[in-house]
């Protein structure tokens, strides 16, 4: 269950099974990481205060959860939101990927993007672009 959170690209809670309190933390946190996507400063502490919960209680709740703690979850969201952007904003610089969900350096951001997902944010948007234009050249032969 901890796996499949990490790998699910845009997170529904619905579907990995959760006890339904699991699932409302789970989406309250997720929600808060959102609401706070664009902003740098949003950090641990007012995570932490905005969930209403001590430290050690939220780091063990998403910890047995996700298997990432505060800081790392945190970081995860931001980074699925940059690829749902990428998705949908096929040309977006690299730059703009970044500061859209709270980071402000593009290269720390790239770091970041290929441990998650293994490859850099230039490759992954390479990859729906190439993608939606084979898509496109099907549809034309076929139609």
């Amino acid at each position: 269950m901890v796996r499949d959170f990490r790998k699910q690209l845009v997170f529904e809670a619905r579907e990995l099974q959760y006890t339904t309190m699991d699932e409302e933390f789970l989406q309250r946190a997720i929600d808060c990481v959102h609401r706070h996507l664009d902003n740098p400063d949003f950090d641990q502490q007012q995570f932490i205060s905005e969930m209403g919960s001590s430290k050690s209680i939220l780091y063990k709740k998403l910890k047995s959860l996700t298997g990432l703690n505060t800081s790392a979850f945190i970081r995860n969201i931001r980074l699925k939101a940059a690829c749902r952007i990428a998705e949908e904003k096929k040309n977006v610089r690299i730059s703009e990927l970044a500061y859209a969900v709270g980071f402000n350096d593009p290269k720390y951001f790239g770091s970041c993007f290929k441990k998650e997902f293994g490859m850099l944010p230039k490759e992954y948007i390479e990859q729906f672009t190439t993608s939606s234009e084979t898509g496109k050249e099907k549809e034309m032969i076929s139609g």
